[in-house]
């Protein structure tokens, strides 16, 4: 018999930010007024938290200032829907590993006032389904999450943004991840909020070595590298065609209840075609600059055929170590994925030979053909 996964409601990730952010991001960008209530709701839960925010900023945060991030973090990079989920999460079985839990990802500074804590991370396990919408991948406030919906939390340089305002996804893309048009002050105020933001999360989850899964990350190369010469980075990949179809389900299906304006399917599949260009063209022009021993290159397949032997070859490339102890905890983990079932998918022929052109850069240069289990219609 299968378990029925809890149902819930997911909201724009903005309910955590600054009253400024909120504020700068609605003068900024079109809302549509269906979604009126869905802003309401946002700036309600957003007052309420103010309070308990503003005490941790103020008396709690300043306490990490000196710390330090003693081990090189590890960067989950690669393009939506190519398993950096899944990679993530078995990776976190291995007790050194820190990371950003879903609650932390929304709330970043309600993380270690108690009584605000108490009462959000409450609300949030009430209000979070048992799984995704986009791809049935489980959810839970404690479980790891990417970091990006905080990124914007203080500073307002988040690609994430376009969850809630998708019609600027291209424009997000260029000033939030290649970060043009954004000030030397802008962006050195932007590091030191994702440096914050690791060091909670290393408190947060006892690990000793914090380990990110934040895809528009593969796009930040550079700015990584500045904040942190000796990170470590995994990049993973999949055949091209089962990854926009893939980010396609999964924006139609994920959009509707975190959007607040509206857009067409059409615009979100030109969106997907120009985002894929940039970020892996950006990936491949700056990827050189990362010392060899501290980048791994996997494939999507290899990790589902073989995921013992990838794992195994991560440890050894980047010199991890702690394999031999995380092993067991990898082995259960992966047992229990099997029962895991992805969606099944299809393509319009006009759809494949634009994808066929736009992407062939790099399914020439990763050896990738026409998957056997597509169906062209």
């Amino acid at each position: 018999m299968t378990k029925k996964s809890k149902r819930g409601m997911l909201f724009p990730p903005a309910i955590g930010y600054s009253i400024s952010v909120i504020f700068s991001l609605f003068k900024n960008n079109r809302l549509s007024l269906k979604y009126f209530i869905r802003v309401f709701i946002l700036v309600l839960i957003n007052l309420i938290n103010f309070p308990f925010r503003s005490y941790e900023r103020l008396f709690i945060n300043p306490r990490f200032k000196n710390k330090k991030v003693t081990k090189a973090p590890v960067f989950i990079i690669g393009h939506w829907r190519s398993g950096t989920t899944h990679l993530h999460n078995l990776l976190c079985q291995d007790p050194q590993m820190a990371y950003a839990s879903t609650y932390q990802s929304v709330f970043p500074d309600t993380l270690f006032n108690k009584l605000g804590r108490f009462l959000f991370k409450g609300f949030s396990s009430l209000l979070i389904p048992g799984t995704r919408k986009g791809d049935n991948v489980s959810l839970g406030s404690s479980l790891p999450q990417e970091e990006e919906f905080a990124l914007g939390a203080k500073t307002p340089l988040s690609f994430y943004f376009f969850w809630m305002f998708p019609k600027k996804m291209i424009q997000f893309y260029d000033r939030y991840i290649r970060f043009e048009t954004i000030s030397n002050k802008e962006l050195d105020q932007w590091k030191v909020d994702y440096q914050l933001f690791i060091k909670k999360a290393i408190k947060n989850t006892r690990g000793d070595r914090y380990l990110s899964k934040n895809p528009p990350n593969t796009g930040r190369i550079n700015t990584l590298l500045a904040m942190f010469p000796d990170a470590k980075f995994i990049f993973i990949h999949r055949n091209p065609i089962e990854v926009f179809l893939s980010t396609q389900n999964f924006y139609r299906k994920m959009l509707p209840p975190l959007q607040l304006q509206g857009i067409n399917t059409d615009q979100i599949d030109t969106n997907i075609i120009a985002i894929y260009k940039k970020i892996m063209g950006d990936y491949l022009q700056d990827k050189e600059k990362i010392p060899a021993n501290n980048l791994v290159e996997i494939s999507y397949k290899e990790l589902e055929k073989s995921p013992q032997a990838v794992l195994q070859n991560i440890y050894t490339h980047l010199e991890l170590d702690n394999f031999e102890q995380a092993f067991p905890s990898f082995e259960h983990y992966i047992e229990e994925m099997k029962s895991y079932h992805k969606n099944k998918h299809c393509i319009g022929k006009n759809q494949l030979d634009t994808i066929l052109k736009e992407w062939r850069f790099f399914m020439d240069l990763y050896t990738y053909e026409m998957p056997k289990n597509v169906i062209v219609e």
